[in-house]
């Protein structure tokens, strides 16, 4: 059975990589010059790519938690222009999965844009922003929806490309520029050596939109020729009432994100922000707009116009290392990047799972295709149920303790489902603690159909997961089913994160 599992897995990699459909046999690709699928990685800042020229110049770099490069699975629009801006199309039947917390690969359908071979085109991405192509410079969010932590960032990405002439290609890599800024107070190890304690941080005076393309966009083949200063694009939405800081670590570090500021233009109304600390006695020490967007001196004050906009993928940071008669403050600009020692589990961050997609039928044929019908029957004898149910292989490998629970979208009074893992291929799991993430084994889920009165209908098969950054209650589907022909389960629609499976 393995060996099966593992041939499969080889197919499904060169198929991924292939540059065309035909791997069934030694037959040449068929070459109308018209490209048909694209496929891209889209990487939002590590410690190897950088999003804009120069970034590194003056520059600290600073981590970006998993959040901050989440992408939403109904948020990603890719669309194609010409290289002098004229507007072709959007790509269809999109799909996108994570390859690392800060890496995607995402593919498409291009068939009705006609792209031609040797022909160069230009890519645009909006990511957690819905675009209107039409006006792409009055593209703008809400703050309101973008609320860590369950909210997205919106970013946006660009690139340019030469169609090779093949039926599907891979185009290369689209860096994704975040379209908002971060503030940061943080309190020192110091002060909370000496008993303080940051209890509160507010925000007063902000945008409340924000566009979602830089200044610039039009003018550059790739995310990385804008200028880390020039890409600046506000939104004036000017609002005055103080925006509350989220307590990411308790009593240490407080955040927020937020759209650009057009500081230097709003001399009246100027961002700043309002501190709370404590010093283990029974009265707060309060320090109303008590910092400022701009460099402080040894002695923590603010130094005369040096006050700077808030500019998109920024970090601002603002560290608290000191009370004379006010607070002392350290000033840091930072380059945001992502930092895979901030992927920690246990404070409760976002992780992409990795697992294995498709899902693998019980048993394959030794061919490239899953040429099995997704159905079961109703079988009245205990000891053949299993044998005429459903049944599939399914493997997570990261990350670590992360459940998955597989589901059915009817009463669990219609369908039982079963869970076996292959080091214990006789033993079921009835606890859902035990269902997960194990890069040693694989697991074999079983539905099975209870009412034989439901022959002939349907009913979807998907497995879910929950992180603990969700909200009480809430789950996001897996893609489970293959995205390409040859690897997709038969009469199951277009939805990825679900197999429709008919009951005989």
């Amino acid at each position: 059975m393995f060996e099966k599992l593992r041939f499969l897995f080889i197919l499904l990699t060169v198929y991924t990589l292939s540059s065309c459909n035909s791997i069934i046999d030694d037959a040449p690709c068929a070459d109308d010059g018209v490209l048909k699928k694209v496929m891209f990685t889209l990487t939002v800042d590590d410690a190897g790519r950088q999003t804009r020229a120069a970034w590194e110049e003056g520059y600290i770099t600073a981590e970006a938690v998993p959040y901050d490069n989440r992408i939403a699975y109904d948020g990603l629009r890719v669309f194609f222009f010409s290289t002098a801006g004229s507007y072709i199309g959007e790509v269809a039947n999109l799909m996108h999965w994570p390859v690392s917390e800060s890496e995607y690969r995402l593919a498409g359908d291009v068939t009705a844009l006609q792209l031609k071979s040797g022909t160069q085109y230009k890519v645009m991405v909006f990511a957690n922003c819905h675009a209107n192509v039409g006006d792409l410079d009055g593209t703008y969010y809400d703050l309101g929806n973008v609320v860590y932590p369950y909210g997205y960032i919106p970013m946006w990405g660009v690139m340019q490309f030469e169609a090779d002439g093949s039926e599907q290609q891979d185009a290369g890599e689209i860096a994704l520029l975040r379209s908002m800024a971060k503030v940061e107070v943080v309190l020192s190890n110091e002060m909370l050596a000496n008993g303080y304690s940051l209890d509160a941080a507010f925000l007063n005076n902000h945008n409340s939109k924000g566009y979602c393309v830089p200044s610039g966009w039009s003018s550059v083949a790739y995310t990385t020729a804008l200028d880390q200063e020039q890409c600046m694009n506000a939104f004036h939405s000017y609002v005055d009432t103080p925006l509350a800081l989220y307590e990411y670590e308790p009593g240490r570090r407080y955040w927020i994100y937020v759209p650009e500021f057009n500081v230097l233009h709003t001399a009246d109304n100027r961002p700043n922000i309002s501190v709370t600390l404590g010093d283990g006695t029974q009265e707060p020490l309060e320090f109303p707009n008590s910092i400022r967007f701009g460099s402080y001196d040894a002695n923590g004050d603010l130094v005369d116009k040096s006050e700077a906009n808030i500019v998109r993928n920024h970090i601002y940071r603002f560290n608290i290392t000191g009370i004379t008669s006010g607070i002392e403050i350290d000033y840091e600009v930072l380059d945001w990047e992502y930092d895979e020692e901030e992927n920690n589990w246990e404070r409760g961050e976002f992780a992409y799972p990795t697992y294995h997609n498709p899902v693998v039928p019980d048993y394959i044929t030794p061919s490239e295709e899953i040429t099995i019908d997704p159905v079961m029957k109703y079988n009245s004898d205990d000891n053949q149920k299993e044998g005429d149910a459903f049944a599939v292989w399914f493997k997570m490998d990261k990350p670590e303790q992360q459940t998955w629970t597989p589901v059915v979208n009817k009463a669990n009074t219609e369908y039982e489902i079963k869970v076996y893992r292959s080091d214990a291929p006789d033993v079921q799991l009835t606890d859902p603690a035990d269902w997960v993430a194990d890069s040693d084994n694989w697991y074999r889920i079983v539905v099975i159909p209870l009412n034989p009165a439901n022959s002939g209908t349907e009913v979807d098969f998907g497995i879910t997961y929950t992180q603990s950054w969700m909200p009480d209650g809430s789950s996001l589907y897996l893609f489970i089913n293959g995205t390409s022909e040859k690897i997709a389960w038969p009469n199951s629609g277009s939805d990825p994160k679900i197999i429709r499976i008919r009951q005989l």
